[in-house]
């Protein structure tokens, strides 16, 4: 069995499950990003965490909910998870945020384009790190992705018409249609897709090449929390370095 196999494999596994939760409309909503959840938990390395949840900063703003985040596992805390399996993850943690949706058209574009920005709004600090007992200076910000997930969508010819007035749509999946990813440096947008038998395949690589092309996430400034939560104790934010 090739590598492409195992994906088509992984295609129908995941276009048949949430197929058959889209049958029951009164749970399909949670159930569908338990689904995608699973999905990108089977491939992802474990650098990546991936829950549902909300983001939130040093500010004490918090973003909408949020159906599937993707952030950084390793170098960031977690501040709070519920009982209901929703996580509050810092800002400055993530790399990608999505939404769960039956189908990809105008409303649910605007809908989800609305849902990043409440991510891509939040303030994020970048700290300095120490890496083989060197102190390297803070990073650029890296862009948090931003997506739509869905089993049926319209057209991309219309997706790409939406996506120049929905400016946070970076990337999707139409599981029985589609996957794009919008590419906006030029003058003129530029949509890469793949349809019908690869889409789900195509989805694997976009999200990879994406992920490696941020690389790790700036390192948090956890004093900047601190100073915001903490009544009778500040930290001194200044870095002292030799």
């Amino acid at each position: 069995m090739n590598i492409k196999t195992l994906f088509e494999t992984k295609q129908t596994i995941l276009e048949s499950k949430l197929s058959i939760l889209l049958e029951h409309p009164v749970t399909k909503g949670d159930h569908c990003e338990s689904a995608w959840i699973d999905f990108f938990r089977s491939f992802l390395p474990c650098k990546y965490a991936i829950d549902k949840g909300f983001v939130f900063d040093s500010l004490g703003q918090v973003s909408d909910q949020i159906d599937i985040i993707i952030y950084d596992a390793l170098y960031t805390p977690l501040i709070f998870g519920t009982d209901a399996g929703e996580k509050f993850v810092t800002a400055e943690s993530v790399y990608a945020v999505f939404d769960s949706k039956p189908e990809i058209n105008k409303e649910t574009l605007d809908y989800t384009n609305k849902k990043i920005e409440s991510v891509r709004s939040l303030s994020r600090s970048s700290r300095g790190v120490i890496n083989a007992g060197k102190y390297c200076k803070a990073r650029e910000l890296t862009k948090i992705l931003g997506g739509i997930l869905a089993v049926e969508s319209i057209g991309i010819d219309t997706i790409k018409k939406h996506v120049e007035v929905f400016k946070n749509i970076d990337l999707g999946c139409s599981i029985k249609k589609h996957s794009f990813l919008v590419d906006r440096r030029g003058t003129e947008i530029v949509l890469s897709h793949a349809s019908e038998e690869e889409t789900v395949l195509t989805f694997f690589y976009f999200i990879l090449d994406e992920l490696y092309k941020l690389g790790t996430v700036a390192g948090i400034d956890i004093r900047a929390y601190a100073n915001a939560t903490l009544e009778n104790f500040k930290f001194d934010i200044e870095e002292v370095h030799s």
